[in-house]
């Protein structure tokens, strides 16, 4: 749930505005995917008679991937210009363009 959070925080200021639902959609997608299928294989994992400690490695794997796809993942031009626009060290996103 914490992860989470901090993958919603980037892909807000990775993706344009025009395309931010789009993105957090699959973002969330991908999320619940990885909260499906963690509980079967945990108890698999317990079910098998192995040692507790298969649940961290069966958990921090995949933590470990996605921090590896997101860094991965191109630096926006907007996010390596600094930002002058108003808010607490320039957290704000500038307006929308009229369609």
């Amino acid at each position: 749930m914490g992860t989470q959070s901090f993958v919603l925080a980037y892909v807000s200021k990775h993706y344009p505005v025009r395309m931010g639902a789009t993105a957090m959609g699959w973002t969330l997608g991908f999320g619940r995917i990885g909260s499906m299928l963690a509980p079967p294989l945990l108890g698999l994992i317990i079910g098998a008679g192995l040692a507790f400690q298969w649940n961290f490695y069966a958990l921090a794997v995949p933590g470990v991937i996605g921090a590896l796809l997101v860094g991965l993942v191109p630096r926006s031009p907007e996010a390596a210009e600094p930002a002058d626009h108003g808010g607490a060290g320039g957290t704000t996103r500038p307006f929308a363009e009229q369609t």
